[in-house]
């Protein structure tokens, strides 16, 4: 698990992982799907805009799945909603959620364009399975989508399996499950002396504050202190100058998210004050703290990231294969439609982050199965009654360079 790939240096702002191999997936994607366009005389140009299309569908339907599907888990008492629902910097995104809307967002461009329906969802079925494949990669580096556990009768890990570190989502929900015990040190069960002192759910601290660098600790504070200097020198040199107006705007704002981040640092600051195991004379460091959770992984779980992985880029190779050798135009997106499914109620059963919301299945098997079943009357359609060719497949002539 890896969910920041880089931090820029004096900025504490990082480049989270899960959101580099989504744009290293679609990016791969589009290249090879307007690479295949190419070589069956197609436009690349309606791929790319397929792709535009596909890329604000897909990530707009996606968040809204997943929103609707956690509401009363992650937003319901949230206390800046919107903030919420549009940060995507932890992941929160749906797959099939955003398959579906991309899937009739692009033919209905496609009939506006007059192009070939089949031919271009061809094109793209065997791109998606791929971006699919490698944007999985960040869910595995994100802890996201993980699985149940990985073990033997005896309780011993499975050859397959993996552990997640503290404060990672399959972390939080053994821990809820009462499957893995943790110190006290790493639970936010703490309040002050106050009468009116608010009481803390007990919950495993967040990683963030486990990870966070003396950086990231002090910045909000020291970039309201940096603000309020300006501003009281603005106010002596340019009182009514509006660059003093904004700089006080700035400095109000920045006030804000100073007191917004200490608030966050109560509860790691409590675990600190906890007597040190090393030396009790003395309360517990930043670096005890942090060797104590990585003590303290999860049990063996199923890596169902890599599983999911494994299977859009094999899918994307066979269905790549069959491409150049279909007879009729529209048989790839049909063959997409009914094996992606299958794998994934498959994947479904042993994934332990959904629960059974829907008649008895996950909400992604539910979608599946329609998606199968819609599938299967595609291609009764598509071999009853559709010819082999569309006939609006024409070969794309590049125009003449001037």
């Amino acid at each position: 698990m890896h969910p920041e790939l880089w931090t820029m240096p004096g900025t504490g702002w990082s480049l989270k992982t899960y959101g580099f191999m989504l744009t290293v997936g679609f990016l791969s994607a589009v290249y090879l799907a307007m690479k295949r366009a190419q070589r069956v005389k197609c436009d690349p140009d309606i791929v790319l805009n397929c792709s535009f299309i596909a890329l604000v569908t897909g990530v707009v339907g996606s968040r809204i799945f997943f929103v609707v599907h956690y509401w009363d888990e992650q937003f319901a008492t949230s206390q800046n909603l919107l903030w919420q629902v549009l940060d995507l910097t932890r992941g929160g995104l749906e797959f099939l959620g955003g398959l579906i809307p991309a899937m009739i967002a692009i033919p209905l461009y496609l009939w506006i364009k007059g192009q070939s329906i089949r031919v271009y969802t061809d094109i793209l079925a065997v791109s998606t399975m791929w971006a699919l494949g490698v944007a999985r990669l960040g869910c595995f580096f994100n802890g996201c989508c993980y699985g149940g556990l990985c073990v033997d009768q005896h309780g011993h890990a499975k050859s397959a399996a993996v552990q997640f570190p503290f404060a990672s989502p399959a972390s939080y929900v053994q821990w809820e499950n009462r499957q893995i015990t943790l110190p006290a040190e790493l639970i936010t069960d703490a309040f002050s002396d106050r009468a009116d002192a608010k009481v803390f759910e007990a919950n495993p601290l967040g990683r963030e504050l486990i990870a966070m660098t003396p950086e990231k600790f002090y910045s909000a504070q020291r970039h309201y202190e940096s603000l309020k200097e300006q501003v009281e020198l603005n106010r002596k040199l340019e009182p009514n100058a509006p660059s003093t107006k904004q700089l006080e705007q700035q400095a109000t704002q920045a006030k804000k998210d100073a007191d917004a981040r200490e608030r966050e640092l109560i509860l790691l600051k409590t675990a600190l004050r906890y007597p040190s195991r090393e030396d009790p004379s003395r309360q517990t460091t930043m670096t005890e703290l942090t060797r104590l959770a990585a003590r303290h992984p999860t049990n063996p779980v199923h890596p169902t990231q890599l599983y999911s992985s494994m299977h859009g880029i094999l899918l994307s190779l066979f269905l790549g294969r069959v491409f150049y050798r279909r007879k009729r135009h529209g048989l790839i997106f049909g063959l997409m439609m009914v094996t992606y499914p299958l794998a994934r109620l498959s994947l479904e059963m042993i994934r332990a982050d959904n629960p059974l919301d829907t008649f008895g299945l996950t909400v992604s098997q539910g979608v599946s199965l329609g998606m199968f079943m819609a599938g299967c009357i595609y291609l009764y359609v598509l071999y009853k009654f559709l010819p082999e060719r569309s006939p609006a497949a024409v070969p794309f002539v590049p125009p003449e360079e001037d």
